[in-house]
């Protein structure tokens, strides 16, 4: 159970309180679209990208142990067709953090489908077998959390009178200055959750890596704050 608690605070309230920070604290970000927006980019980033790769990784290299948290049989090939599913959307919700076209819309779409689909698959089985294996029955939290807080998120950022200023307001600055960071933040935490599960020191290790994360996130934006004051004209 630990494991996919564990997988649930750092791909889906991780994300949120990365977001909120930001929102308080960066001076930039003043409009509900912006704030919307880096929403957006760090669950797609690290809900969406890191735990599509950490998965990925789990079913390519662990998939004895994942196979054993699901409760089912291991050895079967599903690990592999799981672990190229997981690192398709771990590709689509890295790229789709850096863009702010369709693209969004596309990855919600593979997102919802993969986790609703796999909860349903989950739920099947707990009727029939009686399994209640955490990863049978926890990890349908994510599966469901991820999708609902995108298509809400997505659908509110699009609707806003705002959204289509957004672009002049700071939006595709936003994206500049915090792709490259979620992109770092989710290698740092989905590696720290992956060398955790292995050495059984998952807590510790992964705390360890939300934190050298967290520290990378802090120094880039801050590095990209004196580049921007830098540049401007005196």
């Amino acid at each position: 159970m630990t494991v996919y608690a564990v997988r649930i605070a750092i791909y889906v309230l991780l994300p949120l309180m990365v977001a909120a920070a930001i929102n308080r604290l960066e001076g930039s970000v003043r409009t509900r679209s912006q704030r919307l927006e880096i929403n957006l980019i760090y669950l797609l980033g690290l809900g969406v990208a890191g735990s599509g790769i950490g998965g990925a990784f789990g079913h390519f290299l662990l998939s004895d142990a994942v196979a054993e948290a699901v409760g089912w049989e291991a050895g079967s090939p599903f690990q592999l067709e799981m672990g190229v599913t997981n690192l398709a959307l771990g590709i689509l919700g890295l790229v789709a953090a850096g863009r702010r076209d369709g693209f969004r819309e596309a990855t919600v779409v593979a997102v919802t489908v993969v986790g609703v689909g796999a909860t349903i698959v989950h739920l099947i089985d707990i009727a029939q077998t009686g399994n209640l294996a955490p990863g049978n029955t926890l990890q349908n939290v994510a599966n469901l959390a991820k999708p609902i807080l995108l298509i809400v998120l997505l659908r509110a950022s699009r609707r806003d009178e705002a959204g289509a200023r957004l672009a002049k307001d700071g939006g595709a600055v936003l994206t500049a200055r915090h792709g490259p960071a979620v992109a770092w933040l989710a290698a740092v935490v989905s590696t720290g959750f992956g060398v955790g599960y292995a050495v059984d020191r998952l807590v510790l290790v992964t705390v360890i890596g939300v934190f050298v994360g967290l520290a990378g996130v802090w120094a880039m934006l801050r590095g990209a704050s004196r580049g921007s004051l830098a540049s401007e004209p005196v």
